[in-house]
């Protein structure tokens, strides 16, 4: 009986030294607990009292929507469309055709040459072959100081009465080029804004550093030099045209450097030319004595490349030539840094090349671009108070703000 109760009596001690070291484990943290892992705890939910936590206001934008104003938050946005939401673009875009009202020249670099009048020098084809790189080490880069002031001196010397009672846009081409290429562009600007006190808005070009990297400016330099030597007696002026044309609701003066004019010919001789893109595109006679751009890709070989140019550099092409009327554009194909072939696309045309493939639409840009217009409209109010209008990372809307507040600063007041 006595062994018995020993035994009985061993057990409970075991039974009670476990029942303490179960407690000790439970009770303890894990030494050296990789980071990131939390030890879960449950709460009861029915009586937790919720923490304290920043208030974050979250707002969906509708598409073309404004965010927030020019009040005190000093910034608005208007949210770009994705790719599934472009479609209602299309609706109700009504652009007229450019009007060229005056013209003027200038030598980039040099202040105070600009002249009244003039012509774009005129188009001789360059020859297959030909080098792209040829007196690069020896090439001058002057610095661009064009100003839109040139543009709107030309305009009250030549036709001063347009701007009387005018309450629409004076700008650059360039600054059109990125706005009607945001829905399908992923390249960041910006453009100064501001309302004269005649009630018209100037568009100014905020100019960017030129690349300083060889490899930039050798193709900077290629295009250069395909506008060299595809024109007769080519000269350092830049000859600009000055153009009235209406989006929708918005009246529009704008200019663009012509890079040559096409020269006069016998309309009989018109031929078809084959294009990489398997298409036939007719010769530029019909087009005598007309605008024409001159451009220069890389030589197309293989479905990859042919995709790339169809999508993008077509898209430019087109914004670039059809906003001023320019009917042909001249593109030099360069393989090896020379002239490969060079091909004629009308610009009228050109959509018809993408048609099915679904890469861009002209009518989504024109109507995106008059939203973007009416949002300037809307928010550039006072006369003579400079704004911004800025696309950049992570290209989820276009903003808008005054010059004088800092960037920083303004993303924070967004309400």
């Amino acid at each position: 009986r006595n062994l018995a109760a020993n035994h009985v009596a061993a057990a409970l001690v075991t039974l009670v030294y476990l029942a303490l070291v179960i407690a000790v484990i439970c009770d303890m943290k894990p030494p050296n607990s990789p980071r990131g892992i939390k030890r879960k705890t449950h709460t009861n939910h029915a009586n937790a009292q919720p923490s304290p936590r920043r208030r974050v206001e979250v707002r969906r934008v509708a598409v073309g929507g404004y965010q927030g104003g020019l009040g005190t938050a000093k910034m608005a946005l208007f949210r770009v469309p994705r790719r599934h939401e472009l479609r209602q673009f299309e609706v109700g875009v009504n652009f007229s055709r450019p009007k060229h009202i005056a013209s003027f020249s200038r030598i980039k670099g040099q202040p105070n040459t600009r002249k009244l009048g003039g012509s774009p020098p005129v188009y001789k084809e360059a020859k297959v072959g030909e080098s792209l790189t040829k007196g690069f080490d020896q090439a001058k880069w002057p610095v661009d100081d064009s100003t839109l002031q040139d543009v709107i001196d030309t305009i009250r010397e030549t036709e001063a009465d347009i701007l009387s009672g005018f309450k629409g846009f004076v700008t650059y081409r360039n600054n059109l080029n990125k706005i009607l290429g945001t829905p399908y562009l992923r390249n960041n600007y910006s453009i100064r804004i501001r309302r004269t006190k005649e009630g018209w808005i100037r568009l100014d070009i905020v100019k960017t550093p030129d690349p300083t990297d060889t490899t930039h400016r050798r193709f900077m330099y290629m295009g250069r030099r395909f506008e060299e030597i595809s024109v007769k007696n080519p000269s350092n002026r830049e000859h600009c045209v000055v153009c009235k044309l209406r989006l929708h609701e918005h009246e529009l003066l704008v200019a663009a450097e012509i890079d040559a004019i096409l020269p006069k010919s016998n309309p009989d001789t018109s031929d078809e030319k084959a294009s990489p893109s398997g298409k036939s595109i007719p010769s530029t006679d019909k087009f005598s004595g007309e605008w024409v751009e001159l451009k220069t890709s890389k030589h197309i070989q293989h479905h990859g490349q042919l995709h790339s140019f169809q999508k993008y550099k077509l898209l430019k092409f087109w914004i670039q030539s059809f906003l001023v009327g320019v009917p042909v554009i001249k593109c030099a194909f360069r393989k090896d840094e020379k002239i490969h072939k060079i091909e004629t696309f009308e610009t009228l045309k050109i959509p018809s090349i993408i048609r099915g493939k679904d890469y861009w639409s002209g009518n989504v840009c024109l109507g995106f671009a008059r939203k973007v217009l009416s949002f300037i409209r809307a928010h550039v109010r006072e006369p003579d108070k400079e704004y911004i209008l800025e696309y950049d990372k992570p290209w989820d809307a276009v903003r808008l703000y005054e010059a004088s507040a800092s960037k920083s600063s303004n993303d924070s007041k967004v309400s």
